[in-house]
Parts: structure tokens; sequence; C-alpha cells
């Protein structure tokens, strides 16, 4: 009989082999159709879905055990490196939802790609090659390990970005992608590299494998016991850094919205909890090294509440249907990031599925209307499908519902971490939280309320969508409606074992409070897209008082014109020169390796110039050192 090991390794390598043979297929005269494709994806998909499914099943059985395995590659000045698995609790919720998404992605995806036959194989191809690499990384045994499969995840999302090669927009854009990327991989070496260097000195640790997350514990404690208290907030901080910019957080956000020309499935996939929650699981996988420096997680609170309350606000503004829904994607994995610095462990993982299943049902929704009206994707030019697309409409108001925590998976999720801050007594943040839920109502049912209701205003008559489409859309569904009762049963033990499993209590007049809240964007939704009726109000007196002495009139212009255009500014100019500046550091580097690569060849270069560099980097890191010894940081 084959062991649970042995499982997880032929989950892990079944993609990979799937996309082999697909390569073979293409590259060869042993050609096959394009169902042929579609089906051996398929195929393989399903078989990792139902081992991924048993690897949960087995973590349940038996609690708190985790599965290991390592395998030694090489060894690097004496520091070993190794390709193992590590599966506990937390690799087998995230390698389910991964799994369940792929598989869905698999289906949805064939009808889609008929309709533009280009690049029919390249797409699977890409497709399985992809869903290897995200497997790697989230049942990698160590840091190392996790950081190298990072490195193809960008070049994966770099093919995707640019699956369209022809458009020069395409192109461009997957350059700043891939370089972005890059950029967080290589910001979060370096705090791998320098953790490393500094858990070593101590000689207790030569027998701990290399940045092993068994051992992420003792190699915290050694680093932090050993090392200057300052340092080892640096390193904490860069690894957040680099993980909040491969979650597209403030300010990175504008980085999702360069992936728009990625085939639709592509898209959704891409905004999905299996590829934008990367920087929170990796943020998790180091949670006990980041829990000895408790400050730092004031910079998740932070970064987490601003990317949920702009990217709410620009949401609400966007009539593209792919922007709107990127925009809500970051916006939802921006609360998780908050709830994860208030240090809610489990409420922040819940609320990443229980969103992001919301999100991906709502973008492959849309993905379909998309398909049926002839690629249309600005919802102005849309209406009146709900009796033509009656599931795609179900499908979209389940979705729609649940994000906005009124019931299903939503409210469970949103229950947990307004529960935690209340209980908690950090109602500023409950505050905001309860806010971008009203954001959250409004957007969506005014996206709800511009594409199914009213007069259909396209061009061209909707077509069917295909019953491959429905069906996918059925199963996120389904998903949508019951996860969060399902998992709500077994989080609060899931995580206890592990001493995370806390704060989980919820407060009935605070969700009574949340659902008022989210009703209320509800009904401004209807009343200025559906009924436009709000402007009927007629209570003068009460609107010449608010009006004269609390200049509301003035504040709700504010708010939906010229607070929307100052954002859009703030945005440009990020992009403008932060972003460009990012995208340009890796050619400086190339360039300045090329320089000295060249002078060492021509035996042009001496030890004065290296002297000038290591003083002028001793100046800048002592300048550093002494402003956080003499400055605010004490």
């Amino acid at each position: 009989m084959i062991d649970i090991l042995t499982l997880v390794y032929i989950m892990i390598f079944m993609p990979l082999l799937c996309g082999v043979i697909l390569t073979v297929f293409k590259l060869t005269p042993l050609k096959i159709p394009h169902y042929g494709n579609f089906i051996l994806s398929l195929i393989f998909s399903g078989f990792v879905l139902c081992i991924s499914l048993l690897l949960f099943d087995y973590t349940i059985a038996y609690q708190g055990y985790t599965l290991e395995n390592n395998y030694p590659i090489c060894v690097i000045q004496n520091i070993p490196v190794y390709f193992g698995i590590y599966a506990d609790n937390l690799t087998a919720i995230f390698t389910l939802i991964l799994s369940l998404i792929f598989f869905v992605t698999n289906i949805f995806s064939y009808k889609y790609l008929l309709q533009n036959r280009q690049g029919f194989e390249r797409f699977y191809i890409y497709l399985n090659f992809l869903h290897f690499f995200l497997l790697c990384f989230y049942i990698s045994s160590n840091l190392i390990q996790s950081i190298s499969f990072l490195m193809t995840i960008s070049l994966a999302e770099y093919l995707f970005a640019n699956f369209y090669f022809q458009k020069p927009q395409s192109q461009i854009n997957s350059k700043k992608v891939f370089e972005i990327n890059i950029f967080s991989d290589f910001i979060i070496l370096i705090a791998s590299i320098a953790f490393l260097y500094f858990s070593t000195l101590a000689p207790d640790t030569i027998s701990i494998p290399t940045l092993g997350y068994n051992n992420i514990n003792s190699l915290g404690l050694y680093s932090f016991a050993s090392l200057n208290p300052i340092i080892f907030t640096v390193i904490c901080v860069l690894f957040i850094i680099g993980a909040l910019i491969k979650s597209a957080q403030f300010p990175f956000s504008p980085k999702i919205n360069l992936i728009s020309n990625a085939p639709n499935p592509v898209f959704s996939l891409i905004i999905s909890p299996a590829m934008l929650s990367m920087g929170v699981f990796l943020l998790l996988r180091l949670y006990p090294l980041l829990n000895l420096t408790p400050a730092v997680f004031e910079i998740l609170k932070i970064a987490g509440i601003i990317t949920a309350i702009l990217c709410s606000f620009i949401a609400a503004k966007e009539n593209n249907i792919k922007s709107i829904c990127s925009w809500a994607a970051v916006a939802q994995t921006g609360v998780a990031i908050c709830a994860l610095g208030f240090k809610m462990y489990c409420a922040s993982i819940f609320y990443i599925f229980c969103a992001g299943v919301s999100i991906i049902l709502l973008s492959y929704t849309l993905d379909s209307i998309s398909y049926c009206t002839g690629s249309q994707e600005n919802i102005k030019f849309l209406g009146g499908l709900r009796e033509k697309l009656p599931i795609s409409t179900t499908a979209f108001l389940i979705g729609s519902i649940s994000l906005s925590g009124f019931i299903f998976s939503g409210f469970y999720s949103r229950s947990l971490v307004i529960g935690g801050l209340y209980n908690n007594g950090n109602l500023i943040y409950l505050i905001l939280i309860l806010f971008c839920s009203f954001l959250t109502a409004f957007y969506l049912f005014r996206v709800y309320f511009r594409i199914f209701e009213g007069d259909y205003r396209g061009t061209i008559e909707p077509k069917k969508a295909g019953k491959a489409m429905n069906f996918a859309i059925i199963i996120l569904a389904f998903l949508c409606l019951f996860f969060g009762y399902i998992f709500n049963k077994y989080i609060t033990g899931f995580f206890e074992l592990s001493g995370y499993g806390k704060n989980l209590l919820s407060n009935p007049f605070i969700n009574l409070f949340a659902f008022i809240v989210s009703a209320l964007g509800y009904y401004l939704a209807y009343n200025i897209y559906f009924a436009k009726r709000l402007h009927s109000i007629r209570i003068r007196p009460l609107r010449r008082l608010v009006s004269e002495h609390f200049y509301m009139d003035k504040f709700i212009d504010f708010i939906f014109k010229d607070f929307i255009l100052f954002i859009a500014k703030i945005f440009n100019l990020i992009e403008r020169y932060i972003l460009n500046f990012i995208y340009y550091i890796p050619v400086l580097i190339t360039r300045f390796i090329s320089y000295l690569t060249q002078k060492t060849e021509l035996k042009n270069i001496n030890s004065q110039f290296f002297a000038i560099i290591f003083w002028i980097s001793l100046i800048l890191f002592t300048t550093s050192i002494l402003y956080f010894r003499t400055g605010v940081i004490r």
C-alpha cells in the first residue's frame, strides 16, 4: 500500500509530468487535438486534487502531526542545501485550495480558449508548470527552497502576462511584472541570507537543517540572542516588505493591473488565494520569527488597512471588469494582512480563503459574461442579463452576498476578524474594517445592478455560456455557500496545538452592526444604480442643516470626486517614480556586474577601486546605524 509520503511526492510531480508530456506533443510531430490537451491536463489536475484531499484528511485525522522529508542536494561552504516537503495544517489547507482552483481553471479555460485558438497548447503547458511551481512552494521544507520556487513562479507569471506577445502593451506590462516580482524575491533572498548567516554563528545550530520551517523558531531564538535587536528587526522588516510586494499591497497595488493582458482564466487565477496570497503564506511560515519582534506587526496593520480602504475606493469607481476584480482581491488581502498584524493567525487564514473563494467566483462569472457578450468588459455597456444568463446571475449574487459579509462563507470569516478586533479593544481598526465592508457591498452591488438589471446596452446579442464554464461556476458557487460553514467547525481546533488558535470569539452585537453597515452599502448602490431615486429625499430642513452646518454635501462630493482623483494621482506618481525606479534596479545591477567582469578580464581594475566602494558602503551603513540608535527607534 502506498504511504502518504509517496502520495505527496506523486502529487507534486504530476503537473510537471503533464507539462513535459504536452511539451513533447507540441515540439514533435506527435500532435494531439485541442481537446486532448484539455483532457490530459484535467485528468492530472483531478488526481492532484484527490491526493490533496487525502492529505487534508490525514492532517485532520492525525491532528498536530507534521509530515517532513528532506533530500540533500549539495553543500555550499559547509552549509547543506535540501529539497524536501513539509506538510502540516497550513500546507494541507493551502494545497487543497490550490488544487481545487487549478482543477476549476482547467475546466473553465477550454471553452474560453476555443474562441481564440492562439496558443492553445502553450496555455496548458504554462498552466501545468505553474501548478508544479506553486505546489513546490507551498510544500517546501525550508526557506531557501521557497525562495527558489518563488523566482520560478515569477517567471511563469511573466509568461502568462506576455501570453499575447503580439500586443506591445502586453510586452511592456509583462516586463514590469517580472521586474517587480524579481525585486521582491531579491529582498526576501537578502533577508534569508542575513538570517542564515547570523543564525549559524552559534555552535548549537550546526545540526539544524538549513532554514528549515520545523526549526524556524529555534533558529530565530539563536539569531535573536546573538544579534543586535536593530539588525534582527531589519531582517524581519525585509521579509515583510518582500511579502507585501508579492501580495500587491500599498504602494505596490498597481502591479496587479499590469497582468490584465493575461488570458482571463489565468488573470482570475492570479488574483485568487493560489497566487495573491503567496506573501501572506510566507509571513505565516515565518510567524515564529516575526513574533520575536512584535513592533514589525505594526507595518502589517498599517499597510493592510491602507490597502483595503484605498483599493475599495478605487473599485467603487472602476468600470472595467478585470480592474474591479483585481482591486477587490487586493483589498480583501489587505484585510487579511491587517488581521495578521493583530496576531489573529487563524482569522487571517480563514478570511483569505473565504474572501478568496468569493473573489474567484465573481471573477470567473464576469469572465463568462465577457465571453457571452463578445469580450465586452465595460459594465457601462452591459445590463439586462439577469434573464439571459440566469446561472451567471445567481453565481454573481452568491459571491456578492458572501464577500459583503451578509451570509454564506463571508459572514463567518468577517465575524472572526471584527470579533477579534472588538474583543481586543482595537476600535479604530474595527471602524475602518466596517467601512471597508460598506464600500465592498456598495461596489459589488453597483456592478450587479449595472450588469444584470435594467436594459441591455450592448451591441452584440449575448450567447449562452458553455457547459464547462457553467459547471466550473457552479462548483465555486457551492464552495462559496458551504466552505465557511464547514471550515468554521474545524478552524478553532485546527491550529490550537501550534499555539495560534486564539482570538476566534465573535460578538453577536458587532455581527449585527456589521450586517447593518453592509446593508447600507447595498441600499446606497440600489438607490443610485437601480431605483435612481436618491435625489427624491425631501427632508429639506434636515438637508439644509446638514449642508450648512456640517458640510456633508461637500464632504460627499469630495469623497466621490476629488478624493478618488487625488488617490489616482498618488498611484500615478508612485508608478511613475517609485515603481519605475524599482524596475530599473535590476538593469543597474546587471550593468554594474558586466562592468566589473569586463574590467577583471582586461586586468584593468585595482584594489583602490574596491576600497572606494567599500568605504562608501561602510559610511552609508554606519550612518544608518547611528540614525536608528539616536533617532526615534531605540
